[in-house]
Order: structure tokens, then C-alpha cells, then sequence
């Protein structure tokens, strides 16, 4: 009977380490579908017959100061910055003030911070992940973040502002001191 049990145990502390690993993974990354609704497909996608890589930025710089694509295009209740680290992500979560708040939404709609520069990585490589709340405490909006070695951003909802998530030179350290701020709060 006593083999039985710590059978049992087992497999239940083994079930349960299971389900908090694969939370953990899901909540960091992305393992669902986006939805991009088909009036942004229409205006964002490559287009068939697209000679020049340049008429595609012209369609995202059209949209740079439109409000309707604005990062993360809700009102905003509060931010929180996380490490991406295996199982203690929310552990390390830190509550951003409303003046860091304000700087980090206007930060990533500033197209000055971005460049045109192609972004193939994995939101696994990302440093950091931004949540931003509504007043309901619902995530409204996601930016995954690397500053040390790829420079990238992926954001959800999109947002033509950000182009096409690389970070520039300037954009890079203004984002890399506008972080050590926060973390130093």
C-alpha cells in the first residue's frame, strides 16, 4: 500500500511540475494565433507585385501618427516589466510608475527609435516582456523586448510606429536607460 502511494505522489508532483512548466513557457511566449484584423492586413502586408522594399515602409509611414494604430491602442491602467526567465517570470515582475509609464508608451510609438532593420529571432530570445493593463487588470498589450545581443522588439497589438521591431542605435540606449530606471525604482 505504502508503494502504491508514493507512486501516486509521485506522479501527482510530477503532474503538477508538468502543467507549471508549460504555463510558465506559454505565458513568456506566444503559442496562439494572432489575430490581425483584415482592414490592418489590407493596409500592412506585402503586397503581390511590391517591386520596391521602399513602398512597403511608405505604407507604414503614412500610419506613423495615426491614432488608430498607436501602441497599445487602449487606455493604459498600469505596466509591468518582467524578466523572461524560466519559472520565476511573475516572480520578478516590477510595477512600472505612472512617469515611466507614460515615457515607455511614448517610447515605443516614436518611430525615431526604430529602424528598418530585418527582425528574424525568437520572442524565447527576448531580455524582457512589457504587459500593459487596462483599468479591468486585462493585458491589453505585449512587448517583448532583447537589448543585449539582437536589438529586437515584438509587440502585440502591432503597431506601424515600431516598423518592423528593430531597434535603433538611439532607440537602444534610450529604451536601455529608460529600463535601468525602472529596475533601480
Amino acid at each position: 500500500m505504502k508503494i502504491v502511494l508514493k507512486i501516486v505522489l509521485i506522479f501527482v508532483i510530477l503532474i503538477f511540475l508538468g502543467i507549471l512548466i508549460i504555463s510558465d513557457i506559454a505565458d513568456r511566449n506566444q503559442y496562439y494565433s494572432k489575430y490581425t484584423p483584415e482592414e490592418e492586413l489590407k493596409i500592412f502586408m506585402w503586397k503581390d507585385g511590391y517591386d520596391e522594399y521602399q513602398d512597403h515602409r511608405d505604407v507604414y509611414k503614412d500610419h506613423f501618427n495615426n491614432e488608430k494604430y498607436r501602441f497599445p491602442r487602449k487606455k493604459v491602467s498600469k505596466v509591468k516589466l518582467f524578466k523572461n526567465s524560466f519559472l520565476i517570470s511573475r516572480l520578478t515582475s516590477t510595477t512600472i510608475s505612472e512617469t515611466n509609464k507614460i515615457s515607455i508608451i511614448k517610447f515605443f510609438n516614436n518611430p525615431s527609435n526604430f529602424d528598418w532593420s530585418e527582425t528574424t529571432w525568437d520572442l524565447s530570445e527576448s531580455e524582457y516582456i512589457l504587459r500593459f493593463y487596462n483599468q479591468e487588470n486585462k493585458v491589453i498589450g505585449k512587448i517583448w523586448f532583447c537589448l543585449q545581443s539582437c536589438r529586437m522588439t515584438e509587440s502585440e497589438p502591432f503597431s506601424p510606429s515600431m516598423k518592423y521591431g528593430g531597434l535603433s542605435k538611439n532607440g537602444r540606449k534610450k529604451l536601455k536607460t529608460l529600463i535601468d530606471k525602472i529596475l533601480s525604482e
